[in-house]
């Protein structure tokens, strides 16, 4: 349920031109366009409509965040990884110390999250014995049997990747974060980061080429972001 915060101040309504009721008895409420310092307050101060506004507003980078990390596993219930998001978010105000920071610090949750669920998905696997050889196609608007071939290609790949290496690739390179963002998602130095995606980006590479899906990608894409 979405939450509609209101002004207190009354708005009359337009004068009825039939006269069947006083314009004046109308009220209307108000948009109020809160910033996220005033979510944050909010939020600490228990205000009923503080929760609903804080998934209004970030759960649509949160789960971009979370379905391009985890990509197509079919295993992997997104909207139960939102959710765990917004928990783990709402348990932790309390370490948000810039309310202006909302945003980044949610990205860092939903980051986090998908590292946990990447890690405890190839644990699962491993107490299997159990490695899946074929991944669904990666689900792609529009997007012909070529392009949705190289998705599921690709993200077979990062699924080799180390967790943390797998989560900075999918950061900088398929949800398209500056590098700074990358590196306070990931709670790393600059320094860090940009080694461990130069690491990511060798590891890719290596495995790509040998990919008959993937080589017209490699061969036409531009260079890598640094």
């Amino acid at each position: 349920m979405r939450l509609q915060p209101t002004s207190d101040l009354p708005v009359p309504a337009p004068d009825d031109p039939q006269g069947s009721a006083d314009a004046t008895d109308v009220v209307r409420p108000l948009p109020c366009v809160r910033t996220d310092v005033e979510l944050v307050e909010g939020l600490r101060a228990g205000e009923p409509w503080a929760r609903a506004a804080l998934f209004d507003r970030f759960a649509p980078p949160v789960e971009r965040i979370i379905r391009r990390l985890m990509g197509c596993d079919a295993d992997v219930d997104r909207a139960d990884l939102v959710h765990d998001a917004f928990v783990s978010a709402l348990g932790s105000m309390d370490n948000l110390r810039d309310g202006q920071a909302l945003l980044a610090w949610m990205q860092v949750i939903a980051s986090r999250t998908a590292f946990r669920a990447i890690r405890a998905r190839r644990a699962g696997r491993w107490l299997r014995f159990w490695q899946p050889r074929e991944l669904p196609d990666v689900a792609v608007a529009g997007a012909d049997h070529e392009v949705r071939e190289a998705g599921r290609r690709a993200y077979a790949i990062l699924d080799r990747l180390p967790a943390a290496e797998r989560v900075a690739f999918g950061l900088r390179y398929i949800e398209g974060m500056r590098l700074v963002c990358v590196a306070e998602a990931c709670e790393v130095s600059l320094a860090t980061i940009k080694r461990r995606l130069a690491r990511a980006r060798t590891r890719f590479m290596r495995m790509a080429r040998r990919e008959a899906a993937l080589r017209h990608w490699l061969e036409e894409g531009g260079q890598w972001p640094t």
